[in-house]
């Protein structure tokens, strides 16, 4: 899948302007890079916890909150840091990945504890209904304030 997000990115950054060539080429890389920096770092974050989510899921719950919050910081901070960007973007891809790897596993716990009739996957579609809901709010507030940035 990596050769695809390159020409994906690429694609994409060329389709809203940015040109054609090495610019867009060099971008895609980058964004790909810090994606599998992400990636590696989730990896590396499930095997160190490896089965202790079932145990504590709610704490792992709340660290997956805080550790998206932080990464949302990060990334709001890179126009800060043109310079950095490779770097920030990658601590923050790191951070999100991590957390969404928490998020996943402590939320299946936590279903498997509402799915007391069976019904796990009628469990699991109602809370991505509210999840995907809520992103659709949070969205549209995002956009709403996308000029302060």
């Amino acid at each position: 899948g990596r050769v695809q997000s390159v020409l994906a990115t690429q694609a994409a950054l060329v389709a809203v302007g940015v040109g054609a060539g090495a610019i867009p080429l060099a971008a895609s890389i980058q964004w790909v890079l810090k994606d599998g920096i992400g990636h590696a770092a989730a990896v590396v974050y499930a095997a160190a916890v490896n089965t202790r989510f079932d145990a504590d899921a709610k704490r792992y719950r709340f660290h997956s909150t805080c550790a998206n919050t932080l990464a949302d910081i990060i990334a709001v901070l890179m126009p800060f840091a043109p310079g950095h960007f490779l770097l920030l973007a990658s601590v923050s891809s790191a951070t999100s990945s991590v957390a969404g790897i928490a998020q996943a596993a402590a939320r299946a716990r936590i279903m498997a504890s509402f799915a007391t009739e069976g019904n796990l996957a009628d469990v699991t579609r109602a809370g991505q209904t509210q999840s995907k809901l809520m992103s659709i709010l949070g969205t549209s507030v995002g956009i709403c304030f996308s000029w302060v940035i």
